[in-house]
């Protein structure tokens, strides 16, 4: 018996290799004859989606054989690219304008609770710096004299160059030997055991304050006004400082400059000779009365305003940082023997809260303008009046008694009292009477703050309102020289018509 192999590399018909078994024919056209019926259909269903796409053609063509140029087609065209031309230029330049137009809004103004702050800088070339005092009252009844803290002063000379430190330093230590020189003979004067009271300004316990300057520096620490206790205080009864002080005799000028803050509402601060005190309740200056005509008020206003200072490090102050400038700054006033010797200025001012609104404006006005932070930026404008009180005013004509009253005849005057049997005519007149008033020389501003504000913005368009105009204008015009296109051909068939 014999065994056949199935896995033997030969089969029974003598072939080699491995048999397949139960393996069912494929004809050889099935496969490509499903290929051949899906390309079939893809392309039935694009002729489809073409003739649906030629059916929603807004523009037909026509074909070039049926095509008339006409001679004025040329000439249309022209047009259209001119008029084209001068339209989108227009259209650009209007969108660059109103991108720089500036709106601005009305608003009650919500923020007269919060503080006011004030830069200042101002040259008195006529005045020593120890006879500066720089004052602010308002109406609410805060009152600071003397502000100091924030205030820088700079010695000048009459030339209005500053002092080197070398002369500071000798009028400086020339002054405190004086003022030791005095304080040294008063002490002589107390008892060996003296402590004087510091008025409720001691740091610790038994703390002496044996001089004025003493008592006023507790004040000071204590960040308390000195003024009222140093009307009472013994020690400057006793070192005289309660009474009025002459003024330098040194011909000094002086500059000062530094900010103030102070409520925003209505008050003034002012400039003035003598040392500003209060005394029930009112705000007073003491001086010398013989020294108002050496109180020269001359000045020269560099800076003045009432808001925040924006500084390019490149360009220095910002260009769109002059609306916030005012006339005053640069203002010079000189007062000499001819107009009044001295007087009191006093500068009305109207003040404006205005905001600044949007990325656009608030970057160009500050270069440093923080892009995560609101887009807004609060100052104040203000507008200002002026008035001059002249100290000495000249009476061209004064006489030395009576009126002047007119005669019968209308033509010749005469005074209206006789003196010595004199009739008082005209050889009794005198020329340039000077006669002084009843004022206070300084400079003084007066400031009112307005209860609105008023918000300024930048307007912004879209660029994409610009290049949906260019595209209107440009179908514009195309529209209408077509149509006077063909009403100019249809014109030029009609009147060949009428030629043959």
């Amino acid at each position: 018996m014999e065994w056949e192999n199935p896995y033997s590399s030969s089969s029974s018909n003598g072939q080699a290799g491995l048999r397949r078994r139960n393996v069912a024919s494929i004809p050889p056209s099935y496969s490509n004859g499903a290929n051949d019926d899906y390309a079939r259909h893809s392309a039935n269903d694009h002729k489809s989606l073409k003739k649906k796409l030629k059916k929603l053609d807004m523009f037909p063509k026509v074909e070039q054989d049926l095509t008339v140029h006409a001679d004025s087609s040329g000439f249309m065209n022209i047009l259209a690219y001119i008029l084209i031309l001068i339209i989108v230029l227009a259209e650009i330049y209007n969108y660059y304008s109103i991108n720089r137009t500036l709106v601005q809004h009305m608003k009650v103004d919500k923020s007269l609770g919060t503080k006011m702050r004030v830069d200042l800088n101002i040259t008195f070339p006529a005045l020593h710096c120890n006879d500066l005092h720089i004052d602010i009252m308002d109406v609410a009844g805060d009152a600071h004299n003397d502000v100091h803290d924030t205030i820088q002063k700079t010695r000048l000379h009459l030339d209005g160059t500053k002092l080197s430190d070398q002369e500071v330093r000798v009028s400086v230590n020339k002054a405190h030997k004086k003022e030791k020189d005095i304080l040294d003979a008063i002490d002589k004067t107390l008892a060996p055991d003296y402590c004087g009271p510091c008025f409720g300004a001691d740091e610790k316990e038994g703390q002496c304050c044996n001089h004025c300057q003493d008592v006023i520096d507790a004040y000071n620490k204590k960040h308390w006004d000195y003024s009222a206790v140093k009307e009472l205080a013994e020690q400057c009864i006793r070192e005289g400082k309660t009474k009025p002080k002459k003024l330098e005799e040194e011909e000094e000028g002086c500059r000062i400059a530094g900010y103030m803050e102070f409520g925003r509402v209505n008050g003034n601060f002012h400039i003035a000779m003598g040392e500003g005190v209060e005394r029930k309740g009112q705000h007073i200056h003491t001086f010398l009365p013989e020294d108002t005509s050496r109180f020269n008020v001359s000045h020269v206003i560099h800076e003045l305003r009432f808001g925040p200072v924006y500084v390019d490090d490149v360009k220095g102050p910002s260009s769109r940082n002059s609306m916030e400038k005012t006339s005053l700054n640069g203002v010079t006033k000189i007062v000499t023997q001819d107009n009044g010797v001295s007087g009191m200025f006093q500068y009305f001012i109207k003040i404006v809260p205005t905001s600044y609104k949007g990325r656009k404006i608030v970057k160009e006005i500050d270069p440093k303008y923080d892009r995560k932070k609101d887009p807004l930026l609060e100052t104040n404008r203000y507008f200002v009046t002026e008035r001059f009180t002249p100290l000495v005013e000249v009476d061209e004509e004064h006489w030395a008694l009576g009126q002047l009253v007119e005669s019968d005849d209308d033509l010749t005057e005469y005074a209206g009292a006789k003196v010595g049997g004199k009739t008082g005519l005209g050889h009794d007149k005198h020329e340039h009477h000077l006669t002084q008033k009843a004022i206070l020389p300084g400079v003084f501003f007066i400031y009112q703050v307005y209860p609105f504000a008023v918000e300024i913005s930048k307007e912004e368009i879209p660029l994409t309102h610009l290049l949906i105009r260019i595209l209107a204008t440009v179908g514009g015009v195309f529209t209408i020289v077509g149509w006077l296109d063909a009403v100019v051909c249809s014109r030029n068939k009609r009147n060949k018509g009428l030629s043959k």
